[in-house]
């Protein structure tokens, strides 16, 4: 009795996984450009936050271009982006994940706030489209 009662519910655990496994969320490939005051970004980091319910994502700038593909790449829905790149000041501040003593490399954001930690920016991503998205970055 107690082989058939537990065949029983791996059957019914199973069944239960294989239908969640086709109702999960479709990722989609992002891509585009990134440019401050009209010239490309050279390095930095892109992210993309859900304000809908979707699934979020980062990537990495390279040469002012980002792609992020379909596996790891956002749901369709509405997401704030922060745009981030640092840049080290020369000075060595104490490394608070080392230990004590440790100092590391000092490093600040050289984009505005406003494109990242206070940023508006926002998105509509469907993930069936191969529409870019291009953000163009002022500081001055």
């Amino acid at each position: 009795m107690l082989k058939h009662y537990s065949f029983g519910t791996a059957l019914l655990v199973a069944t239960v996984l294989s239908g969640c496994a086709d109702s999960a969320p479709k990722r989609g490939p992002i891509r585009g450009t990134v440019t401050v005051d009209g010239e490309p970004l050279a390095a930095g980091k892109i992210r993309f936050f859900a304000l809908t319910g979707g699934i979020g994502t980062e990537g990495v700038i390279q040469g002012g271009r980002y792609e992020i593909p379909a596996e790891r790449g956002p749901t369709s829905g509405k997401y704030r982006v922060e745009i981030v790149t640092e840049k080290k000041t020369g000075r060595k501040v104490p490394d608070r994940d080392a230990g004590p003593g440790e100092m590391k490399d000092e490093v600040v954001n050289v984009i505005p706030p406003k494109y990242n930690r206070d940023s508006t920016t926002q998105i509509d991503y469907d993930s069936g489209s191969d529409t870019p998205h291009d953000f163009s970055l002022k500081t001055k």
